[in-house]
C-alpha cells in the first residue's frame, strides 16, 4: 500500500511556523542528539546499539542480512512499545496531520508508517528525510530576509530590548550561551551546531524585514554562526545604544549575579566561576589588572549580593572588567565591520527607533 508523503520544503514550514502536530523523528538516539530540529519527537525505531549492529551486518553480509537483523532485533516487547509511544503521541495532537521521518526518508519511516497504519492511525512521511530538511534549514540561512543589526557595549541591554520587539531573533538563546567568556548559561549546554544551525534557520524562517538581531562575534560560546550569515551581519545596517559605563556593569550585576543569586545559585560558586574566567583572559588583560580584578571581585563576594548597601563592591570590579577587556574588544570588532549607523541614542530612544522601524 502507498501511503503519504510531504515534500522536505512543506515539512520544514510547517516546522517553523508553531505547528501543533506530532513530528516524529524515528533516527537514533545519537543522531537526534547530533543534529535535531525544534518541535520533534525523538521516538526511534532502531537504537544506537541496534543501528550499529546492523551497520555490521551490512558491511559484511549485504542488505537483505541487515533487514532481517533489523526485524528481529524490532520485535516483541520493544516493537510493541515503540508503536504504542508512536501512536500515543499522534493521538495527542488529532486536529494537525502527524509527520515521520528518518535519516533520508528511506527504510526506517517507511517501516515506522507502516506500522503506525496497521494500528488504525495516519502519519505522512516526510521526503528525503532529515537530510532534506536540513537542506531547506540552509537554504534559508543563506538567503535571509534583510535585517538590522543592534549594537552597544557589553551591558548596555541589548538583548533585553530586542525582547521588546516583535520581529527579533535572539542569537544567543538559540545558542544557549550569552557570547562572552561569562556567557555560559548556569546548568544549560548548548546545543551541537548543526542544531544550532536549524534552529537558527526555524527561527529566520518566521520574520520579515528588518528583523533585529543582536551584534555577536562569530562564535557565540562553542556555537558558529555560518560563515555567509555572519558576512551577512557585517554588512548590515545598525543601531547603536549608547550608555554610560556604570550603568552598564550594573545591568551586568543584576543579569550575571543578582539573577542566579535569586535562582538559588550559592555565592561561592558564583564566584569560583567568576574567578576562572578572569583567569582565562589574563593575556589580554594584562598581568596586573588582571590582579586588580581577581582582588575586587573576591573582595566583593564577602558581602550579600542581594543587599543593595554593597552594590558598588560588586559594581568597580565589573567596570574595570568592561574598561580593560570588553570596551577595546568591543572598539576592535566594530572597526573591522563596514556598517552604515541607522541610529546611535540611549536604550529608550534605540527601541522607540526599531518601533517605528517595525510600524509598531
Amino acid at each position: 500500500m502507498k501511503y503519504p508523503t510531504i515534500p522536505a520544503a512543506e515539512a520544514f514550514r510547517l516546522l517553523s511556523t508553531n505547528n501543533q502536530g506530532t513530528v516524529i523523528d524515528v533516527r537514533s538516539e545519537g543522531e537526534y542528539e547530533k543534529a535535531h530540529f525544534e518541535n520533534t519527537l525523538n521516538i526511534p525505531i532502531l537504537s544506537d546499539i541496534h543501528r550499529h549492529d546492523v551497520g555490521l551486518i551490512y558491511k559484511t553480509e549485504g542488505s537483505e542480512a541487515a533487514r532481517a537483523l533489523g526485524h528481529k532485533l524490532v520485535s516483541g516487547n520493544y516493537k510493541d512499545r515503540m508503536i504504542q509511544q508512536w501512536c500515543e503521541s499522534i493521538k495527542s495532537h488529532p486536529q494537525q496531520p502527524a509527520l515521520i521521518f528518518c535519516w533520508r526518508g528511506g527504510l526506517r519511516s517507511r517501516i515506522a508508517q507502516d506500522w503506525v497504519y496497521q494500528n488504525g492511525l495516519e502519519v505522512v512521511r516526510v521526503d528525503s528525510g532529515y537530510k532534506g530538511l536540513r537542506h531547506e534549514a540552509l537554504k534559508v540561512i543563506e538567503n535571509p530576509v534583510p535585517f538590522v543589526i543592534l549594537s552597544g557595549m557589553t551591558g548596555s541591554g541589548k538583548t533585553r530590548l530586542i525582547h521588546k520587539l516583535r520581529r527579533c531573533v535572539d542569537l544567543e538563546a538559540l545558542a544557549k550561551h550569552r557570547g562572552s567568556a561569562f556567557g555560559a548559561h548556569f546548568g544549560a549546554s548548548q546545543p551541537q551546531q548543526a542544531t544550532f544551525e536549524n534552529k537558527l534557520a526555524q527561527s529566520l524562517y518566521q520574520v520579515a524585514d528588518n528583523t533585529v538581531l543582536e551584534d555577536e562575534s562569530p562564535n557565540i560560546g562553542r556555537c558558529h554562526l555560518p560563515d555567509m550569515f555572519y558576512a551577512q551581519m557585517i554588512r548590515a545596517p545598525m543601531v547603536m545604544i549608547e550608555t554610560p559605563v556604570r550603568i552598564r556593569a550594573l545591568e551586568i550585576f543584576k543579569e550575571y549575579i543578582q539573577e542566579p543569586c535569586a535562582g538559588g545559585m550559592p555565592l561561592n560558586e558564583l564566584e569560583n566561576s567568576f574567578a576562572k574566567n578572569v583567569e582565562r583572559i589574563r593575556n589580554k588583560l594584562g598581568g596586573l589588572a588582571c590582579d586588580n580584578i581577581k582582588n575586587l571581585l573576591n573582595q566583593s563576594f564577602q558581602f550579600d549580593a542581594m543587599d543593595e548597601g554593597y552594590t558598588d563592591a560588586y559594581l568597580d570590579w565589573i567596570e574595570r572588567l568592561l574598561t580593560y577587556y570588553y570596551d577595546k574588544l568591543y572598539l576592535h570588532s566594530l572597526s573591522l565591520k563596514s556598517r552604515k549607523t541607522l541610529y546611535k541614542g540611549s536604550w529608550q530612544d534605540c527601541l522607540d527607533f526599531l518601533r517605528h522601524l517595525h510600524h509598531e
